[in-house]
């Protein structure tokens, strides 16, 4: 070709691709050319094609190896049973885009397909299925044979196939490599229709092949592992001069007069002998330069992993302990080795025959006597023929021949018995290896017959399905995972218009396309869920007309649990619809009544499992995102912990409700994320069957939270009515006494000496104690004139503090105020706002009896709203005990009276402010006071 061909290419559609090649072929047979619109893996393709003599229009891949030739192969070859694995992966990859994996062995010949399957069933019109062979030598220009003559990864699009019948296929195939021979033993292959390509479908098979080979290297590594192990285990029991050879002919361990002779190269290959690498491992033995040699196969787990090759040199006679070449010592067998080996033959529950290497019969089992009823003398190699009977012409013979090689194989056989009938059975061939040589053949039979019964049995299941099918009056219709049909019976054919062979292998055509979007959705779930779906739908005729059906969607499983079709089972209920319609609508007005109605309303079964909810009874109990129907309390509350305990609480009130025998009315606690519990009056009401058993029950309940809150506040009111009646009532009695005794001890105050008028300022500091107390009695009795103005806040706090300075002084205590100069102003009543401060900050000096700081904060927590903290590191309160504070004659302190937190709840709440506590018992208490303020200032210091 030289540089005068450019290689021009362009995609069309394979059949104006073909026709393009066509003509480029007739120039390239005629040799007339000086260009060419062809890749130059084609031309090259040609030219292999050409001097193999193979015309690619005419060639058709030929089918080489039968279905049991295939099973014989990859169940037989060791390397392909790691493959495997690998393949199934990129399958499930495959399956994804509409591609089939394929593998086939050196020789071009498919040994395993899988995919799609309508793709597997267009796959074997054109010979793309198993046993097939495509190397260019007999199919032509393709993906897997150009792969195979090039040893790369390649590419062919479409019309670029010369071979027959497959310009509508893309291809794309890449070698694996052995490892140990580092020959290709096969070729990975991706293939689908040409409308179908993916940009990254070569790059799939590369990593497929690359992961491959590292697996197969992995595996050799263990190989060599296990060959170095031998050979110290040989060289301990010999001198000779030996070596073990992995399964390529590459050295991995070797006596040191090996390489001291030079018969050991840099790259570990044996030099200067004369033996066939290909033939390894196998027997063989020659001479060279007054030296002798002998390779024996060396089997792990039944099959050759390398070769142990003795060299026994001239100067043999310098070796003291010489062992006789190829059947190295390995000591003394155990006679109680001997006899577990005896039992396991004679006591084995399958009939095992053992040949020697010629196919004599050396020994049966008593389990071949008591299969087939001869006995132990009466077996002989020509009644064995009529006893065991092939299924196929030449298969005994050429498993046992596989045998002798090392290879295990399994094939089916009749049995025919002593007395005359015949039995199914199935043979495992493999070697008997005695001193790591092949010395005969077993060969173990599993008795089959319930095995074939079990096949006759689903050949009969399956005729009575198929009957079944074709005589229901349902439409069935079994698609693969694509949606793409594979059957359906007569039913559907008569509902829908469409025959079989119209839609088989095509997309199922009863949708309609404003439901493809769920139809995908459908596809999808039931690939996830392998559930059986239920629904009502629409579905299109062949005419165009819609009807409403039932349908039922399940997915059908192989023998892995893996989903590959799925079955619609569906039935036209057009009128059925039509007449439920007037009954629906009834029900959505029964169901709109029970959303609107602003109370609980649940609906059980007899068995306590939720039927029915409406949307206020799901959002009391958060269950708006849980499918709550047919489920128990029980279980419920497994899958909300936080309303665990109040749906344990139901389940004994419905024991109670069933127990009655009736309506029964209680109030029930539904705890909420807020902190606040909703209190309800519920109602359930029993219903029962005629027969008298339990049919369901009713449940009813109302929130009466804010009814309950509002009597506890008239309760409060009546309470705060008493306390100011009788602090009305006490400060006007008390008052009369204390006005009389302040005037005689003013009389009194000129007649007394020193010490008398020092006990009578005592006097009168308790009576002005008493005066103040029975102020703070009429601040709660009636309401007291507020006078608001324009305040600095801090300020007041400031003025509280340093009046309180020494009383915190004599409690060893500090008032730490926040050192942030910022003002704040408020329209209120200084005098009661400080009352407040004195009143708390009292509390938090007598909470700390050894004394500590006091911290003051002040920010703003809202626009326009100030929050003061007050924290004092005192004994803390209980947490029980917070809701309680600021209720009259509710007092923590041993002689308080209940009234301070009262009259600061009160001032607060005059302010439009609120009082809250934080508290930890042993840590201290936080008050914060909150109140708004009308604008602030930073001041700088």
């Amino acid at each position: 070709m030289g540089a005068e061909n450019r290689f021009i290419f362009h995609r069309a559609s394979p059949k104006d691709e073909r026709v393009a090649l066509e003509r480029e072929w007739e120039k390239f047979i005629s040799g007339n050319y000086s260009q060419f619109n062809i890749r130059k893996e084609t031309y090259d393709s040609w030219k292999r094609c050409l001097e193999q003599g193979v015309n690619p229009f005419q060639s058709k891949p030929p089918l080489k190896l039968s279905i049991d030739e295939v099973q014989d192969y990859v169940t037989s070859d060791p390397i392909f049973r790691l493959i495997e694995p690998i393949l199934k992966k990129l399958k499930q990859v495959a399956l994804d885009f509409g591609y089939l994996v394929a593998y086939c062995n050196s020789a071009g010949e498919m040994i395993y397909c899988d995919g799609d399957f309508p793709l597997l069933l267009k796959a074997e019109d054109i010979n793309l299925s198993l046993g097939s062979k495509w190397n260019e030598g007999s199919a032509g220009t393709n993906g897997i044979g150009t792969a195979l003559a090039t040893n790369t990864p390649t590419q062919i699009f479409a019309g670029e196939h010369f071979c027959h019948e497959i310009q509508s296929w893309n291809c794309s195939s890449t070698p694996v490599r052995d490892p140990a021979t580092g020959k290709t033993i096969g070729i990975v292959n991706l293939s689908c229709f040409w409308t179908s390509n993916h940009p990254k479908m070569l790059e799939a098979v590369i990593s497929s092949a690359h992961d491959i080979e590292h697996m197969l290297y992995a595996q050799l590594k263990i190989d060599w592992c296990r060959l170095a192990s031998h050979f110290s285990e040989l060289s301990r029991n010999t001198t000779v001069p030996l070596a073990v050879l992995d399964r390529g002919g590459r050295v991995v361990k070797a006596s040191p007069r090996l390489y001291e002779q030079g018969w050991i190269g840099e790259d570990q290959r044996m030099r200067k002998i004369f033996y066939d690498p290909e033939a390894l491992p196998s027997k063989m033995n020659w001479e060279y330069e007054m030296w002798r040699f002998e390779v024996m196969p060396y089997y792990y787990g039944g099959l050759p992993i390398g070769s142990v090759l003795y060299a026994l040199p001239p100067d043999v006679g310098c070796y003291s302990n010489l062992l006789d070449i190829g059947h190295p010592s390995t000591g003394p067998k155990s006679p109680q080795r001997n006899q577990f080996c005896k039992s396991l033959f004679e006591h084995h529950p399958d009939p095992i025959f053992a040949y020697d290497v010629h196919g004599t019969l050396m020994e049966a089992n008593p389990a071949a006597t008591r299969l087939l009823g001869y006995e132990t003398g009466e077996w002989r190699a020509s009644k064995l023929e009529k006893v065991i009977i092939s299924r196929q012409e030449g298969q005994r013979l050429r498993a046992f021949a596989n045998a002798k090689q090392g290879v295990h194989d399994e094939y089916e056989v009749f049995l025919r018995h002593k007395q005359g009938h015949l039995l199914d059975g199935i043979i495992k061939s493999f070697p008997i290896i005695v001193e790591n040589e092949i010395v005969g053949v077993f060969e173990v039979i599993r008795d089959n017959t319930s095995n074939q019964q079990i096949l006759e049995d689903l050949k009969s299941t399956k005729e009575q399905l198929d009957f079944f099918l074709q005589s229901t009056e349902e439409t069935v219709v079994v698609v693969d995972t694509n949606l793409k049909v594979i059957k359906v019976n007569k039913s559907f054919e008569t509902v829908y218009g469409w025959k079989e062979q119209e839609i088989l292998g095509k997309e199922l055509p009863i949708i309609p396309d404003y439901l493809k979007t769920e139809s995908e959705s459908v596809r999808k779930q039931l690939l996830h869920s392998r559930n059986v779906i239920a629904c009502e739908t629409i579905r299109k005729c062949k005419d165009g007309t819609l009807i409403d059906v039932s349908h039922f969607s399940s997915p059908l499983f192989n023998s892995k649990g893996i989903p590959v079709a799925f079955v619609f089972i569906s039935r036209d209920i057009t009128k059925l619809k039509r007449m439920n319609e007037a009954k629906i609508e009834s029900e959505k007005r029964l169901r709109t009544l029970i959303e609107a109605i602003p109370d609980l309303v649940i609906f059980k079964d007899g068995e306590g499992r939720w039927i029915e909810a409406n949307h206020h009874s799901l959002v009391c109990f958060q269950l708006e995102r849980i499918d709550y129907r047919g489920k128990t309390d029980l279980e419920l509350s497994a899958e909300t912990a936080f309303y665990q305990e109040a749906l344990l609480q139901c389940i004994i009130s419905d024991r109670m409700a069933w127990e009655a025998g009736g309506p029964i009315r209680i109030q029930e606690i539904i705890p909420q994320p807020d902190g606040v519990d909703r209190i309800c009056d519920v109602i359930k009401i029993p219903v029962y069957h005629e027969e008298g058993t339990r049919k369901g029950l009713v449940i009813i309940g109302r929130d009466i939270t804010e009814l309950k809150q509002t009597e506890e506040l008239l309760r409060k009111s009546e309470k705060l009515a008493v306390v100011g009646q009788l602090a009305a009532g006490i400060a006007h009695e008390i008052r009369n006494p204390l006005t009389t005794l302040k005037g005689f001890l003013k009389i009194m105050e000129c007649q007394l000496d020193a010490k008398g008028k020092e006990y009578l300022e005592i006097m009168q500091s308790e009576i002005e104690q008493l005066e103040w107390i029975t102020s703070q009695f009429m601040t709660v009795a009636k309401p007291q004139a507020v006078k608001f103005q324009r305040h600095e806040l801090r300020r007041l706090i400031e003025q509280v503090t340093t009046f309180l300075y020494p009383y915190a002084t004599m409690h060893n205590v500090q008032f730490k105020l926040d050192p942030e100069r910022a003002l704040f102003f408020a329209n209120c009543d200084d005098n009661q706002l400080k009352q407040v401060f004195i009143n708390i900050l009292k509390n938090a000096v007598e909470a700390m009896p050894s004394g500590g700081p006091i911290e003051i904060r002040m920010k703003k927590s809202k626009p326009n709203t100030l929050s003061i903290r007050i924290s004092d590191r005192g004994c803390g309160i209980a947490k029980d005990r917070i809701p309680h504070l600021g209720e009259p004659f509710y007092s923590l302190k041993e002689k308080g009276v209940g009234l301070g937190l009262m009259i600061c709840y009160k001032i607060m709440k005059e302010h439009l402010g609120t009082v809250t506590f934080e508290s930890e018992e042993g840590q201290g208490t936080t008050v914060i006071l909150e109140m708004p303020i009308s604008d602030s200032k930073r001041v700088l210091c």
